[in-house]
C-alpha cells in the first residue's frame, strides 16, 4: 500500500506542473505560423490599396540640375572664337582730353582661351612682356599654367563663356551662360566659374553675342563682378552689344576691345593688325588688343616687340581699363 500511494503522488506532483514541454512547442508554432499568414496577408492589401490610389500631381516642369558643371577631361582644343561677320570693325577711337604729362600711350595686349595648350602659354610667357592671360573656366591644363604665369608677374582675367547667336550649333563650352537660365541659375554658374579661375582681376566675354545683347543679362553678370572688385573688358563680339551702358549703371570698371588681332590666322595680316592696335593707341591714348593662342601669333608677336617698345607701353589689362575710366569719366568729357 505504501509503494502505491508513492506512485500516486509522483503522477500528481508531474501533472501539477501543466501540459507536456512538446504541446507547448506545439502551440508557440501554431502561434508564429499564424502571425507570418497574418503579415503577409496586410502585405498583399496594402500594396493593392497604394495601387489603386490617385496618382499624385506632379510640377509641370520638373527642375534639372545644372551645376556643378563637369571639369573637361580632354585637352581637345575648343573652339576659340566666333566673330562678326566680316571684318569685325575697330572701336571709334576716344578724343584723348588733354591730361597732365607726357606719356606713350597704353596697349594691353589679352591672349584669349588660355588652358588647353601649355606650350604656347609658355612661349607667350618666355617674351617677358606685361601681356593678360584670359583663362577658360574647366580647360585641363588651366590651374598650371595660371599658377605659372601669376609667378611670372602676368595677369590674369576669367575668359567668361557665353551664348553666342549660333548656339547649339557652335557651343561655347563648359561654364557657359545661357539665354534659358533663369537668374539664380545664371548667377550660380557664374560664381562656379570665377572659383574656377584664381587669383583673376577682370573678366571678359568668350562668344557671347547673344548675352551681350540682353540689358538684364549683363547687369546679373556685373552685379556679381562688382561684389568681386573685378572690371569687365568687352570682347564686342556683336555691334548689339550693351555691355557699356549696363556697366555704367553699376559702375564697374570697363574697357572695350580694340582691335582683334588674329581673327585671320595669317602672319602679314597679324602683322596689319599690330600696326593698328599702335595706331588706335596713338589717337585714344589707349588701346585693347585680343589675340588668341595661334602660333602664328606669337611668332609675330615676338618680332613685334622692338616695334612695341618704341612706340608704346605695354601694360597690364587692368592699367587701360583703369585709363579708360579716366578718359570716359563725367571730368574729362567736360573738357573734350
Amino acid at each position: 500500500m505504501a509503494k502505491k500511494s508513492t506512485k500516486a503522488k509522483r503522477r500528481t506532483k508531474r501533472s501539477s506542473k501543466g501540459p507536456d514541454l512538446p504541446l507547448q512547442l506545439l502551440k508557440i508554432f501554431s502561434s508564429l505560423a499564424v502571425l507570418v499568414v497574418v503579415v503577409l496577408a496586410a502585405g498583399v492589401v496594402a500594396k493593392w490599396l497604394i495601387g489603386t490610389a490617385p496618382e499624385q500631381p506632379s510640377a509641370a516642369v520638373q527642375p534639372h540640375e545644372r551645376l556643378p558643371v563637369p571639369e573637361v577631361k580632354s585637352p581637345q582644343l575648343p573652339v576659340y572664337e566666333v566673330f562678326p561677320k566680316g571684318t569685325p570693325a575697330a572701336k571709334p577711337p576716344t578724343r584723348l582730353p588733354q591730361l597732365p604729362g607726357a606719356r606713350p600711350p597704353l596697349v594691353a595686349i589679352v591672349i584669349d582661351d588660355i588652358g588647353y595648350d601649355r606650350r604656347i602659354a609658355e612661349r607667350f610667357m618666355a617674351m617677358d612682356v606685361p601681356m593678360t592671360f584670359s583663362m577658360l573656366p574647366y580647360a585641363p591644363f588651366g590651374r598650371e599654367i595660371n599658377e605659372q604665369a601669376r609667378a611670372q608677374g602676368l595677369e590674369i582675367m576669367l575668359h567668361l563663356p557665353m551664348e553666342p547667336n549660333e548656339y547649339p550649333a557652335v557651343k561655347p563650352g563648359p561654364g557657359a551662360l545661357l539665354s534659358e537660365m533663369n537668374p539664380d541659375e545664371l548667377i550660380a554658374q557664374l560664381r562656379a566659374n570665377l572659383d574656377q579661375v584664381k587669383g583673376i582681376k577682370g573678366v571678359n566675354n568668350h562668344m557671347g553675342s547673344k548675352i551681350s545683347a540682353s540689358s538684364d543679362r549683363m547687369r546679373q553678370v556685373f552685379s556679381i563682378l562688382k561684389q568681386h572688385d573685378l572690371y569687365y573688358i568687352d570682347s564686342r563680339t556683336t555691334t548689339e552689344t550693351v555691355a557699356r551702358p549696363s556697366a555704367q549703371l553699376l559702375q564697374l570698371p570697363f574697357a572695350e576691345r580694340d582691335i582683334f588681332i588674329d581673327h585671320i590666322d595669317d602672319p602679314a595680316f597679324i602683322r596689319s593688325q599690330l600696326k593698328r592696335l599702335i595706331h588706335q593707341a596713338q589717337q585714344q591714348g589707349y588701346a585693347v588688343g585680343i589675340a588668341h593662342p595661334h602660333a602664328n601669333t606669337c611668332q609675330v608677336l615676338e618680332e613685334f616687340l622692338p616695334r612695341f617698345k618704341e612706340s608704346v607701353s605695354l601694360v597690364p589689362a587692368s592699367m587701360v581699363v583703369r585709363q579708360a575710366m579716366i578718359v570716359e569719366s563725367p571730368q574729362a568729357n567736360a573738357i573734350k
